[in-house]
């Protein structure tokens, strides 16, 4: 006897983007449905169906939660592959969008000069680097220093440009070097016409050209072919500005340039604005510079001494500048282009604490520059405290005393390249022979050590060539 088919009332709890927990959906099938799903298959395919609108639902409401910006982090068909993992909880928040990077500018990389490690008394660069060059120690000096060599880092600083008036581009820069370059003699008149032309072109926009970056370029030209007569109405929109203009990017180098180029009287203005910032001028990234190009040129002037006083003048500050990734090129070319009395001052602090100062990436520098253009006196000081074969086998196997080592020791090729003028040498040039012989036998007698740590390995190898 037939039995007559049963309506089936199917209840199931789903859980859905836009319901709540424990809703229920109770769809119940007619009786055309109930006849087909009659049997263990009809009620699985009657379930299927109304899982799979539920979760067709369920996407359609993520779609409008994460849009179609985010298409290959929520993909629409995503929820259907994997629903178990998917369901929003009480502890999923949507993604925010992201911040646009802000209009940044990216200054130049340094480049630059060395001198070499094995060179006493100022000679010409060796083949490792050297003093305010990269040496092996991973350097990062002013970016575009021209006596700054090491890899500089990128600066990231936000301009806010003006509205420019003068027509500064590529092309203008292009158009001015090609007129003002292209004349044989500077003294013709045509070059004397162009050069007028210029300085008219750039009368009252000088300091707007100066942060330009083509711009810059065309004032630093015109103050390289300039007449001393013309320097001061070029100069005279740079009053008061002179800071504004060491923190800027392009503008430090019109700086350095009226330094180099101008007459002591005409680039006085500048020290006299940086008088009260002489430190913060030091540790300055761009005011290194300016300081160090006031140390070449500007010594022989009393203010330009007062300025390299004032940074001298606290030895906690000096100590400080020795280990400072801007300030010890200012210290190095203090050392270089100042009085003995300034070196002094250096070498005392660095005294204060030598073996600290020489493991430094920076002060090691220093400690270079001194055996270079220090006194004797101020040499000995040095030696004197270095010159002991535990100190100088532990620094042979720092990472940054190593450099300091083989400025000591030299190479022993050259030691006996020298030693036939040994007669003629002078007290400095004997102390550094006993210095260089002293050394070298303590690295000859802990040989094995040294050729089993990797630092004092290289340190033996660049010592002693001939014995790798």
């Amino acid at each position: 006897m037939d039995q007559e088919p049963k309506k089936i009332e199917t209840a199931l709890k789903l859980e859905t983007a836009v319901g709540h927990p424990g809703e229920t959906k109770s769809p119940k099938a007619s009786g055309t449905e109930a006849k087909d799903s009659v049997g263990p298959d009809g009620q699985m395919a009657a379930q299927h169906a109304m899982v799979m609108a539920a979760q067709q639902g369920m996407s359609a409401a993520l779609d409008q939660m994460y849009p179609q910006m985010y298409p290959q982090m929520y993909p629409p068909m995503y929820p259907l592959m994997c629903p178990p993992m998917y369901p929003p909880g009480p502890w999923f928040m949507p993604p925010m969008a992201m911040m646009q990077p802000a209009p940044y500018y990216y200054g130049p990389k340094g480049k630059g000069s060395s001198k070499g490690w094995n060179t006493w008394g100022g000679g010409k660069g060796g083949s490792h680097g050297g003093v305010k060059g990269g040496a092996g120690r991973g350097q990062r000096g002013p970016p575009g220093g021209g006596n700054c060599g090491g890899k500089g880092q990128y600066h990231r600083q936000v301009i806010s440009i003006s509205e420019c008036t003068l027509p500064m581009d590529q092309q203008w820069k292009q158009n001015w070097e090609e007129k003002l370059k292209n004349h044989a003699k500077r003294d013709t008149d045509e070059h004397t016409k162009d050069l007028q032309a210029l300085l008219d072109e750039l009368q009252g926009h000088v300091w707007e050209a100066s942060t330009h970056k083509d711009g810059c370029l065309v004032v630093q030209l015109a103050m390289t072919h300039c007449r001393a007569k013309d320097w001061p109405l070029l100069l005279k929109e740079l009053h008061g500005k002179v800071w504004e203009a060491v923190e800027h990017p392009q503008a430090n180098f019109v700086l350095q340039t009226i330094i180099e180029a101008a007459t002591r009287s005409s680039c006085r203005f500048i020290i006299e604005e940086c008088l009260d910032k002489a430190v913060e001028l030091a540790k300055h990234r761009y005011g290194c510079r300016i300081l160090g190009r006031i140390s070449e040129h500007c010594l022989g002037e009393d203010i330009a001494m007062l300025l390299i006083q004032r940074v001298l003048e606290d030895p906690q500050v000096v100590a400080g500048l020795c280990c400072h990734n801007f300030g010890h090129h200012v210290l190095q070319q203090i050392i270089e282009n100042g009085s003995p009395e300034h070196r002094k001052i250096i070498v005392n602090v660095l005294c204060s604490d030598l073996i600290k100062m020489a493991q430094s990436r920076y002060a090691s520098y220093i400690i270079e520059a001194a055996f270079d253009f220090c006194e004797e006196e101020d040499k000995r000081t040095l030696i004197n405290i270095l010159l002991h074969e535990k100190v100088i086998i532990d620094l042979s196997k720092h990472l940054f005393g190593g450099f300091v080592v083989k400025k000591l020791a030299g190479k022993e090729d050259e030691e006996d390249d020298d030693e036939q003028d040994e007669d003629g040498d002078d007290g400095e040039e004997a102390l550094k022979k006993e210095t260089q012989k002293e050394v070298q036998r303590f690295l000859r007698e802990h040989e094995a050590e040294l050729r089993d740590d990797k630092r004092g390995k290289k340190v033996w190898e660049d010592v002693f060539p001939e014995q790798k």
